[in-house]
């Protein structure tokens, strides 16, 4: 099959693997930009005769970010070059619908095949068996979203807190006027800060965002400083006593809730720590 080039070459966009019924909302829900700029999306498609016969998984053309269709298989090097792979931000791996629940395999080898190529893209894969997450751990996937996994949660927890839903769909959304969740990294300026000294400033100085947690990103998650030793996780959300006064470093990042990217936390900061 001839491999279409992009043309011009593109850098800091996505690529989809695959393509169904998620394809859509997917690329509009990156194409909405939120205060942020949109991004380009590459769609590389295994299966044209799939693609092809179910336009409504085609998404919507409005705005001036690019989408581009290649129709080609990410075990392809030349298709992975033709999808400028080397200069992505991220990777979209989807299940394959004519795979079934051998879907997860394929797509573990695709994110392999996709990691050679470029070690430093994010690659996240859409896992169709939970039971196969444990075969994930030893794959350099960055992020893993298993649908029934996170369907079983947010029923059992609409169960107990009627509702909740709602707010999920409103955080996980990127539409125009509506809280997301940033991880953005800690100013270097605030480094060796606590949680607690931080959050404390940011509502002092009644700003625009809510800080509700951070990640310790690795190397930095090893223990290498006093009471580093209780965190099990790389995040902590909400966290207990011990947590909130975790001096951070300039390594790991911040959880918040704002209506834009956030980029002047550490001025809130200095702002809400000045004396009256």
């Amino acid at each position: 099959m001839k491999k279409i080039p992009v043309t011009p070459p593109l850098s800091d966009h996505v690529v989809i693997c695959n393509c169904n019924e998620k394809v859509r909302a997917i690329v509009e829900e990156l194409h909405s930009g939120n205060g942020q700029p949109p991004l380009d999306i590459v769609l590389l498609i295994q299966d044209r005769n799939l693609w092809q016969s179910h336009p409504s998984w085609h998404p919507r053309m409005t705005g001036p970010a690019k989408v581009i269709t290649i129709y080609g298989s990410p075990f392809d090097k030349d298709c992975l070059d033709a999808a400028c792979i080397q200069k992505a931000r991220a990777a979209i791996i989807l299940a394959d619908p004519n795979q079934g629940q051998l879907a997860d395999a394929q797509s573990t080898l695709m994110a392999v095949a996709i990691e050679k190529q470029n070690p430093q893209v994010h690659t996240i894969q859409e896992l169709i068996l939970s039971i196969n997450r444990e075969h994930l751990k030893a794959m350099n996937v960055d992020e893993v979203v298993c649908l029934g996994e996170i369907s079983e949660k947010l029923i059992a927890q609409s169960c107990i807190t009627p509702g909740v839903k709602n707010i999920f769909e409103d955080l996980l959304t990127t539409a125009e006027g509506t809280s997301q969740i940033f991880l953005p990294p800690l100013p270097p300026a605030l480094s060796g800060m606590s949680f607690r000294q931080i959050a404390r400033a940011c509502i002092t100085a009644q700003a625009p965002f809510v800080i509700m947690g951070f990640v310790i990103c690795p190397p930095q998650a090893i223990i290498t400083r006093e009471g580093r030793n209780m965190i099990k996780n790389s995040f902590m959300v909400n966290p207990k006593k011990a947590g909130k006064d975790l001096r951070l470093s300039e390594y790991d990042k911040l959880i918040v809730i704002a209506y834009e990217p956030p980029t002047d936390i550490a001025d809130w900061v200095r702002k809400g720590s000045d004396p009256p």
